[in-house]
């Protein structure tokens, strides 16, 4: 029990030291610069290096507990800004897996819908423009409005405010409509019977998504040293795109895990159930005799 405790001990510092402690000292690191530079020289790397250099003059006389302290209190300020990060990565991932039930949500689904109708009268009037033109323009057009469809048919209609709540919201209707099985209530049973295997995939595609969500945390705190730096800003911008790209191929691999999962061990959940049902019944059979069986075990008041 002891090498278990000191192993998993030694994973949890490592994944710490990855994920906050040196991603918060290239904030901290960051924030010095910005205060020591501001708006006024931005990119004064002479004036930096003139101030790194006295301060290592000043430093070089002093005892070695204040090179400790010094140590310590950059290792502090960047466990802090690794914890408000993950605090803020919290807060995107609530915002991106919003359902749109009031506003602001509902407006932004409203946006996204109408945008989605702008687009598809856009390809109706390039496919109508293809016919009408002849020779190589004509081709053009047509070829340029096939690849508008297409990139249609690959987006799903929006269902919520962000397209990583479509994608949850997706695999959820398909799982019910399939099965008839409300995935929430079902999901914590599936994953206590889950194999090795794919319980390992879906946490992986768990930790990809809640990285890129704590990578649009750092993003806020870049954007923030734009009051002192205003290239603080760019950086935030940067990261923030790059952390929702992630995020939206994360979500895409977290869905098709978790709904792999439910396909090919939704059997097995019924017999450890104890959920009877006849050998050639259907899967949406099974699906709503697992459904009553949970909704009996949970009682009426439970959502």
């Amino acid at each position: 029990m002891s090498a278990l405790l000191t192993g998993i001990g030694t994973r949890i510092a490592e994944r710490w030291l990855q994920t906050v402690v040196l991603a918060g000292l290239l904030w901290v690191a960051t924030a010095v610069v910005a205060v020591r530079l501001g708006h006024s020289h931005p990119f004064d790397v002479g004036r930096l290096s003139a101030w790194l250099d006295q301060v290592a003059r000043e430093r070089a006389g002093r005892s070695a507990s204040a090179v400790l302290l010094t140590v310590a209190g950059a290792l502090l300020a960047a466990g802090a800004a690794g914890l408000a990060a993950g605090a803020l990565g919290g807060a995107f991932q609530r915002l991106w897996g919003a359902s749109g039930a009031g506003p602001p949500g509902s407006w932004i689904q409203r946006w996204r819908l109408d945008r989605r109708r702008r687009r598809d009268e856009r390809t109706r009037r390039a496919v109508a423009r293809s016919v009408t033109h002849r020779g190589r323009g004509g081709r053009l057009l047509l070829a340029h409005a096939g690849r508008a469809a297409d990139r249609r048919r690959r987006t799903p209609r929006p269902t919520g405010p962000t397209r990583i709540g479509d994608t949850f919201l997706g695999v959820a209707s398909r799982v019910e409509r399939r099965y008839g099985l409300e995935l929430e209530r079902a999901w914590p049973r599936l994953w206590a019977l889950l194999p090795e295997a794919p319980r390992a995939d879906v946490s992986g595609a768990r930790q990809a998504y809640d990285a890129a969500a704590r990578l649009a945390g750092w993003a806020l705190l870049y954007t923030a040293l734009a009051v002192v730096w205003w290239p603080g800003a760019a950086i935030g911008t940067s990261v923030l795109a790059t952390a929702v790209v992630r995020a939206r191929d994360a979500a895409e691999l977290l869905a098709t895990t978790v709904e792999s999962a439910v396909d090919l061990h939704l059997t097995d959940l019924a017999e450890r159930l104890g959920v009877r049902a006849d050998e050639d019944a259907s899967a949406l059979a099974r699906g709503r005799a697992i459904a009553r069986h949970l909704a009996e075990r949970d009682g009426p008041g439970d959502p």
